[in-house]
């Protein structure tokens, strides 16, 4: 563990400019508020001509008694920073928390600093992932509610082929709205609020999906439902609030893959349990359609109606409580929205239409395919379906695992080579499942594709935390319609052309969207093919790896400590066992690695200012830094 000499330099750098700053805003005269009157004394001196050293010399005594408390409030602060660079546990002066159960990085917003072995749901970030999660299922789940059913729909309603599919564009369209406005509400109210109002919101169409009568009315139902889409950014805006940038992709891969698992899911548990099991009760198929979807809608707005109560919107605390505190600043709308829509941006809006827009449109037409191609009814079709979006299980979190792991060996080039790589096996692999002829053959390339897919999709999201730090809701948001957008190209090709053609299309765009990888660059990082990294990132990626390392031992240090605990309990209970001495004698041996540390600590805390907004192309003020968006 570092020492509190070396921790020293760590805990200036972080908290003296901006004390400094607050202490001498302090001193100034507030606007409206009458100064303390001088008493006779002092106005005699400043009035005599004759004295002028002493009146140029002489301190009002109110001045310093009210300067006191200031200044001892600027050191209590100063020694708390200086305690947060000595223990990774202990939580910055401006949480709302103590200390926290696992490290985190006080110079990104207490944000979690590695992956950490143990989920713990008591930990804020651990339970914002767990929440997005499962919030992104549920909003999944009512998003593609109708899709295992289109073709009982189709048949109930004697719709054509044509209006099936214009359905399942007026899904998408809503989303690519709904995402691109979404971004910046998640910058300026954070991600809790937005995903509940948004699944209790979409709850309500999904619900009346049974009282559809004809293809316009199943058009514009779904238009509604596809509110539920824009859930994707709370989703992904959530870990990034919760995690620190090195292991973002890891965080945002675990929550965008097991809430899209919430899309397999939903072909299942509509196409093969539920449905079922209403046809049985009624009767009718007819009225098994009808009536099921409002069991997936009742689950999701009731969980939308509880969600604000059980979250944080970030490790500080919630955003109003922050904004109060004054630990951040409140974002405009428009300058969020704007500042998002970069070159970079625009570049991976493509890419994501060409592998999370392959996986919406699977969605609706894995079943539909698999009916038509392989004559199978709605019940086994659903399974096959299924297969697809449970890759989801792994696929999208292994993306961005491997994305973050490249990063620290290569930077941001081992971030683009991945993410090219898995979209060209993804598109080659697609136009190998549109010539397979049969059932085994079009199931193991469908899995196949799917992996590669979902992998892409992690990998993404593992450079858009880069793109614009100070917004990275609105370049989440953005790059999120875009996977909508891809749904709906890709459904126009359904829509018109045979399946074969379709699939022969939409392999063919996504193997040209992998090469646009050559043309993103990230400011002062190294971009796939030239370039090289800026100073103060391979400064910031030393100082993760430090901070790594910190944190591995201050765990291993707890472990310890808890351990010695439980022996002096034991030994005072009279149960013997090992001694405490023994303990330590056999800890020595690794005491040698904690004090290589604090040297290497101490080169980190002196570039600790280094790594700022520069790597967003913009200077950093003062007050940037107290801001941990």
């Amino acid at each position: 563990m570092a020492s509190s000499e070396t921790a020293a330099p760590v805990a200036e750098a972080l908290s003296s400019p901006l004390e400094e700053d607050r202490l001498q805003s302090t001193r100034e005269p507030s606007e409206g508020v009458d100064a303390p009157a001088a008493s006779p004394i002092q106005v005699e001196n400043s009035n005599d001509p004759s004295n002028p050293a002493e009146s140029s010399t002489a301190v009002n005594p109110l001045v310093v008694f009210q300067l006191d408390p200031l200044e001892q409030e600027a050191k209590r602060v100063r020694e708390e920073w200086e305690e947060c660079a000595r223990d990774p546990f202990k939580a910055s002066p401006q949480s709302k928390y103590p200390r926290y159960d696992i490290p985190v990085d006080h110079s990104a917003g207490d944000r979690e600093s590695h992956s950490h072995q143990d989920f713990q749901l008591e930990t804020t970030s651990h339970a914002g992932i767990a929440l997005a999660w499962i919030s992104f299922f549920l909003a999944f789940m009512i998003w593609f509610a109708p899709a295992p059913l289109l073709k009982e729909i189709q048949d109930t309603l004697q719709l054509s082929k044509q209006q099936i599919w214009t359905s399942s564009i007026t899904n998408d369209c809503t989303a690519i709205f709904m995402r691109i406005i979404m971004g910046p509400v998640c910058d300026n109210y954070a991600a809790r609020w937005p995903m509940a109002i948004v699944l209790m919101v979409a709850s309500i169409p999904t619900a009346m999906l049974g009282l559809v009568n004809s293809g316009s009315g199943l058009a514009v139902i779904r238009f509604f439902i596809g509110i539920a889409g824009s859930s994707f950014v709370m989703s992904q805006f959530w870990p990034s609030r919760m995690f620190a940038r090195d292991i973002a992709g890891t965080a945002n891969g675990i929550v965008g893959g097991w809430g899209n698992l919430g899309g397999a899911w939903t072909q299942i548990f509509m196409g093969s349990i539920l449905f079922p099991a209403f046809e049985k009760y009624y009767g009718s198929a007819e009225k098994s359609w009808r009536m099921i979807c409002v069991v997936p809608a009742a689950i999701a707005f009731t969980w939308g109606a509880i969600l604000p109560w059980i979250s944080d919107d970030a490790p500080m605390g919630n955003y109003q409580e922050m904004k109060k505190r004054g630990t951040m600043d409140r974002i405009v709308f428009t300058t969020s929205l704007r500042s998002g829509m970069t070159r970079n941006t625009w570049i991976l809006f493509i890419q994501y239409a060409c592998c999370f827009g392959v996986e919406l449109v699977m969605n609706n037409a894995s079943v539909l395919y698999y009916n038509y191609q392989f004559d199978l009814e709605t019940e086994d079709a659903a399974k096959i379906g299924f297969l697809y979006g449970s890759m989801n299980i792994f696929a999208r979190a292994i993306g961005g695992l491997c994305s973050d792991r490249l990063n620290i060996k290569m930077g941001m080039k081992g971030r683009l080579w991945l993410q090219t790589i898995l979209l060209l096996c993804e598109g080659t692999m697609i136009v190998v499942f549109a010539y397979a002829q049969t059932l085994g053959g079009a199931i193991a390339t469908m899995c196949i594709f799917s992996i590669f897919t979902q992998a892409a999709e992690g990998a993404i999201y593992g450079v858009v935390p880069y793109v614009h730090k100070l917004h990275t809701g609105a370049v989440a948001g953005f790059v999120g319609s875009g996977g909508n957008v891809g749904s709906v190209v890709y459904g126009i090709g359904f829509r018109n052309m045979e399946y074969k053609a379709a699939f022969l299309m939409m392999g063919s765009l996504v193997i040209a969207s992998s090469f646009l990888s050559i043309f993103i660059h990230i400011p002062c990082h190294a971009g796939m093919l030239w370039g090289e990294d800026n100073h103060t990132v391979l400064q910031a990626r030393e100082r993760y790896r430090l901070q790594r390392e910190m944190a591995r031992h201050a765990v291993e240090e707890q472990s310890r400590q808890g351990s010695r605990s439980n022996l002096n309990h034991r030994n005072n209970d009279g149960e013997g066992g090992a001694t405490v001495e023994s303990l330590d004698k056999n800890e020595q041996g690794s005491d040698g690695a904690e004090d290589n540390t604090p040297a290497e600590v101490e080169r980190e805390g002196n570039n600790t200012n280094d790594e700022t907004a520069v790597e967003t192309g913009e200077i950093t003020t003062k007050s940037d830094l107290t801001n941990d968006h």
